[in-house]
């Protein structure tokens, strides 16, 4: 009689493989938790020695010396945490909530928050930092895909694009309120913001696609890919990373742009609330408003960008090295 090959071994190795792999998995998902914990306590730490600094500064420049006129200038932490608590509208909730000049009484934490100026400012800012950003983005990705294989096009466009990316975004201001200025306040500050992006886009996105290893077009055309195929097949997704990183650039150049627009534009936003609270003389707003703008770019980048590049990077096998 004839015996069957068992199947007993094969079957086996199959299983302690993907139990192996299982296990693997589980480790990387305990060490991802454990780096995420880590960070975020060393980050809280940091915050926390930042405002202990701060406090020590306001003690030695004005508490000690009793040198009120200073302190208009140079609050401390507690007082610009007030001062956000309040323009959030969250003292609403203690009880101390008052709406603002020509406004009666909310009958909801809601309806104290519609009237808040902070959610409306923020709301207002994001919905022009997306058109702008949005309209750079189609229009100076392909741009630069087109300087990175084209003699032509970078001597020429990304020469330009080099040259206009050094220009201050506030030199776009005055053009812009001659141009658009009657279309409305709108129009000024969007064109700012897509010409500060703009050209930021064009430059990062041709710079990733040239950092792609001459190897991986060889490799690619020795399988056949040519024309489109290769570039869209090979190039594009070798080029990611880069990508993303010149998108994350041009989102920071659109952000410092709207920014500054909406200082002289004065039509809303977070930039119209710092001059608001400059000439007021309220530092403590000030402070408050520059804080909340840099709490908003790192959520952006945190939340949206730093995710994409990490997983990117897991996937081209670039995590690198760190000490």
């Amino acid at each position: 009689m004839t015996e069957t090959p068992s199947k007993t071994a094969p079957t086996s190795d199959a299983t302690r493989l993907q139990q192996m792999e299982q296990n693997t998995s589980r480790d990387e998902s305990r060490q991802a938790r454990r780096t995420f914990w880590g960070d975020l306590a060393l980050r809280i730490a940091f915050v926390i020695f930042l405002l202990a600094l701060w406090q020590c500064a306001h003690y030695l420049l004005v508490t000690k010396p009793q040198d009120f006129s200073r302190g208009a200038l140079f609050p401390s932490p507690a007082q610009v945490g007030v001062w956000l608590w309040d323009k959030f509208g969250l003292s609403y909730l203690t009880g101390d909530y008052q709406p603002p000049p020509g406004e009666d009484m909310p009958d909801s934490f809601w309806g104290a928050l519609r009237l808040a100026a902070y959610p409306a400012a923020i709301g207002a800012s994001i919905w022009r930092l997306l058109q702008g950003y949005f309209i750079a983005t189609m229009i100076g990705f392909p741009t630069g895909l087109l300087v990175a294989r084209s003699a032509l096009a970078e001597k020429t466009v990304g020469w330009l694009s080099i040259s206009l990316q050094s220009l201050p975004s506030i030199c776009w201001i005055p053009l812009a309120l001659l141009w658009f200025g009657r279309a409305g306040i709108a129009a000024p500050i969007l064109f700012v913001t897509i010409m500060g992006s703009l050209f930021a886009t064009v430059v990062t996105v041709a710079d990733g696609i040239r950092n792609v290893s001459p190897i991986l077009a060889r490799a690619g055309r020795t399988l056949g890919a040519s024309g489109p195929r290769l570039y869209f097949s090979v190039l594009l997704p070798a080029a990611l990373p880069g990508i993303v990183s010149g998108l994350k650039v041009g989102w920071g150049f659109a952000w410092r742009s709207l920014m500054a627009a909406e200082l002289i534009v004065n039509s809303g936003g977070l930039g119209f609330l710092l001059q608001h609270d400059r000439e007021f003389g309220d530092a403590d707003g000030v402070l408050a408003t520059i804080l909340v703008i840099i709490v908003i770019g790192l959520l952006v980048q945190d939340l949206l960008f730093k995710p994409i590049e990490r997983k990117l990077q897991a996937l081209w096998g670039l995590t690198g090295v760190r000490s």
